[in-house]
């Protein structure tokens, strides 16, 4: 999963986050926040102090996962799909065996399911009926007599219901779709009982078959392979076989009168269902990297896809995504346009739910408190693939937002470690923390272990890579825990990441660095005092990390070391042949932490404008965003160069935010200028930079984005800050905009710009938007009317 309630989109019905969970509580900050507001909210966020933090969960509730007396080996799931009366009537075989002699009395996890009859199927004889009693959510039944440890027991189960929302959802038909009628469950993280009785907790897998009838016309994707398909008499029943064990939330299914889309990678069917009006290009612009994504992943972690097909659902009111096994359901909002493809790809939802077919799903957390093991991996994945599909930079750009979210949850909610055992229920341990965060702490843990290959594209070669191969090989189709990752890696590298652990995963935040660099000309050499500045605590200890030093001078001389920063204070003798003209502190960004490093203006912007490692380049451009008065002119003058110039997108985006940040006639100029960029994402950026300016020449400019503008993120991101400045008729022009019928990548600029007005009729628009809509306008809503709405200021 993502968030959204993240690894990214919404739901109906009831509303609850999805998977790769790039689910709906990240979703929202997606929504209201344009893309370049989203990557500039940063340049703030390591400067400010903490806000007063919640805490987080239960300090005294220890969650563990469940005992077990027995081990599910299949589940045979029969189950027939009343639409109209939105019920399902279900005949289920579990196949189990019992750990130990005597078993006689055990329970399965049930909840709202009428239970019609419990009966043993002996390998010869006729079923015996069982005694059963329902204790929702438990469903427990009695055997005929106690049973020896290991024989196999297979229990057949009757049962009916009405799950609606609750790990089955029924979609009806709309004014916009009249004959629409989709089905699909929900499984995570313990939802699957509500539509069949399983154990519902990871800590147990077991092989699966669906057999699935609906009515004609519609067709029916679940796990695994496609036994057969048998019709008659108005219904039709597709019978689908999964082998390889899973976890009970990971059966799924997903009927509708789907548009099958196939492709293939050789010989592994990979296929897209979309809603039947879908266009076999719209489908292709939003999964099309499938196969390149599975070729990559199979190449990188040395496992090849494990599965008999891999198929991708796009579902009606959906959250995000769910990465059931071999069968991926994610939101239909996923399809779009070619107009809205440049700023609202699909890649990283969909490389996020795919990594999960390995981690997750092919190997799967024994608790929910190892959950970043599932969710910090696929995050983790989706990053290395967009560094894999748009270069080294992407992936280092991608892997400093995921900081960002991180420090920003940090920072604002509670301070955690990423293994915890204090929450109260599953979803909430899902969040920044878990993926963002597992994201950057494998990133750094590839950086410890092969510092020279670290910056590089990812090679199977790699220390790190390695490693999780055999981990993966290890533990394909079990369960396991943190020290399973740690033992694969020593078992394959020789190196015992205990201590890495012990920081980033057992305990919470990060390192807080000031540091200073003073050059020593009569001894040719360079003094580096590097202070942790955090508060040691129980949670937040201090640091042992290597650090990366790069120096630089003005003719082109530079010269890298590694020192090992394990104290409160340290200092660091480096020598030089040359007075460096700037110094980089962790240039490529490995480390996920705060960084106080003053360095002159000028200095700043040399590094901006040369530095190889483009987030030593972004790190300059922001700190040149807080410049003093007597230094903003060069500061100014340097990112235009920068906003202007540099190769990458994410550093041109930084810079339209520094020059936001420095404000003045001069910033607005260059800001001005390039508003022609043809990159969208910058372009978006710059108008996010230009609403903090009040001026005609910056209202005509936002009117005209937001009016002409062929990026849909643009013309959101105008319409935000003509609201947020109360530009003159800012009401009225965003008013009509939103009775056109906008886009809906527009519509969160807009419901955020109407709001910030402060105009009072503002807040019955939004009430009508709330009650009116669906999806992310709903939630967006919602979201808008929590915050007051008052009087223009």
């Amino acid at each position: 999963m993502e968030p959204m309630p993240p690894h990214a989109m919404t739901r109906i019905l009831p509303f609850r986050p999805a998977a790769g969970r790039l689910r709906i509580a990240l979703l929202l900050v997606f929504a209201i926040a344009p893309p370049a507001a989203q990557a500039m909210a940063p340049l703030a966020a390591q400067a400010r102090a903490p806000q007063r933090r919640h805490v987080f969960g239960n300090p005294n509730v220890w969650q563990y996962a469940p005992s077990r007396a027995y081990h599910v080996e299949n589940y045979r799931i029969r189950l027939k799909i009343d639409e109209a009366r939105r019920r399902i009537a279900g005949d289920e075989v579990v196949t189990l065996r019992p750990f130990a002699g005597d078993f006689q009395r055990f329970y399965l996890n049930s909840s709202g399911l009428a239970i019609h009859g419990v009966e043993l199927l002996p390998a010869h004889g006729a079923a015996i009926p069982l005694r059963f009693r329902r204790a929702d959510p438990k469903l427990w039944i009695t055997l005929n007599h106690p049973y020896a440890g290991g024989q196999v027991l297979r229990v057949r189960i009757a049962y009916s219901g009405a799950p609606n929302g609750r790990g089955l959802t029924f979609i009806e038909p709309s004014r916009r779709h009249p004959h629409l009628h989709e089905v699909w469950s929900y499984g995570w993280p313990e939802n699957n009982h509500y539509w069949f009785p399983c154990w519902d907790y990871p800590n147990d897998k077991a092989s699966s078959e669906t057999i699935i009838t609906v009515p004609a016309g519609q067709s029916v994707v679940s796990n695994g392979h496609l036994a057969r398909v048998t019709r008659g008499r108005g219904w039709v029943t597709y019978d689908w076989i999964e082998s390889v064990p899973h976890t009970s939330y990971l059966v799924s299914i997903a009927a509708g009168p789907w548009r099958k889309v196939a492709e293939h990678l050789g010989r592994l069917p990979v296929d897209y269902y979309v809603p039947p009006y879908v266009s076999r290009r719209r489908a292709l612009r939003s999964f099309g990297l499938t196969p390149d994504m599975i070729g990559f992943y199979a190449h990188v972690y040395g496992v090849p896809f494990p599965y008999a097909k891999y198929a991708q659902v796009a579902a009606h009111h959906f959250g995000g995504g769910m990465e059931n096994i071999s069968a991926t359901t994610l939101t239909d909002t996923t399809l779009h346009s070619a107009r809205a493809d440049h700023d609202f790809p699909s890649t990283e939802l969909v490389a996020h739910e795919l990594a999960h077919q390995w981690f997750g799903d092919l190997v799967t957390e024994r608790s929910w408190a190892g959950v970043w093991l599932s969710e910090g991996f696929a995050t983790y994945s989706a990053a290395l693939y967009l560094g894999h599909h748009d270069g080294v930079d992407a992936y280092r750009y991608q892997i400093w937002k995921d900081q960002n979210a991180a420090r920003s949850r940090d920072l604002d909610f509670w301070r955690r470690p990423m293994f915890d055992r204090h929450y109260t229920r599953p979803w909430g341990i899902m969040g920044a923390t878990t993926y963002q965060k597992g994201a950057a702490v494998l990133d750094m843990m590839r950086y410890v272990l092969d510092r020279e290959r670290a910056p590089a594209v990812a090679s199977p070669r790699e220390p790190f890579f390695r490693s999780l191969r055999h981990y993966l090989e290890t533990y394909r189709g079990k369960n396991v825990d943190d020290h399973d990752l740690m033992a694969a890696i020593r078992q394959t590298t020789g190196r015992d990441l205990a201590w890495f652990f012990h920081e980033w995963v057992y305990r919470g935040g990060f390192p807080q660095y000031r540091v200073q660099a003073n050059y020593d000309a009569a001894n040719g050499q360079e003094r580096v005092r590097i202070v942790q500045t955090q508060r040691p605590t129980a949670v937040t200890p201090i640091f042992r990390m290597p650090v990366e030093l790069a120096f630089y001078g003005a003719g082109g001389q530079a010269k890298t070391q590694v020192v090992m920063d394990r104290s409160p204070r340290q200092s660091f003798v480096v020598r030089l042949g040359f007075r460096p003209r700037f110094v980089a502190f962790d240039p490529n960004d490995h480390i996920y932490k705060t960084l106080d490093f003053l360095q002159p203006v000028a200095s700043l912007a040399a590094e901006a404008e040369t530095a190889p490692a483009m987030m030593t380049r972004l790190w300059a451009a922001q700190q040149l965003g807080r410049a003093k008065m007597a230094t903003r002119q060069a500061a100014v003058a340097a990112l235009g160069v920068v906003l202007a110039r540099d190769r990458f997108y994410g550093v041109r985006q930084i810079a339209a935010a520094s020059l936001a940040e420095l404000g003045g006639r001069k910033a607005e100029q260059a800001l001005l200028a390039n508003l022609a960029q043809p990159d969208s994402r910058v372009r978006t950026a710059v108008v996010t930079a230009l609403g903090r300016f009040r001026s005609p020449a910056v209202y005509a400019v936002l009117r005209r984005e937001l009016r002409q503008d062929r990026s849909y993120a643009a013309a959101g991101a105008a319409a935000w800050a003509l609201g947020k400045d109360h530009a003159p008729g800012a009401f009225a022009l965003l008013d009509a905009a939103l009775q056109g019928h906008p886009n809906r990548h527009v519509l969160p600029g807009l419901m955020q710009g109407l709001a910030a007005t402060g105009n009072a009729k503002a807040k019955p628009m939004l009430e009508r938007l709330a009650a009116n809509s669906t999806g992310m306008a709903h939630y967006i809503a919602l979201r808008l009317l929590h915050r007051p709405i008052g009087p223009p200021r």
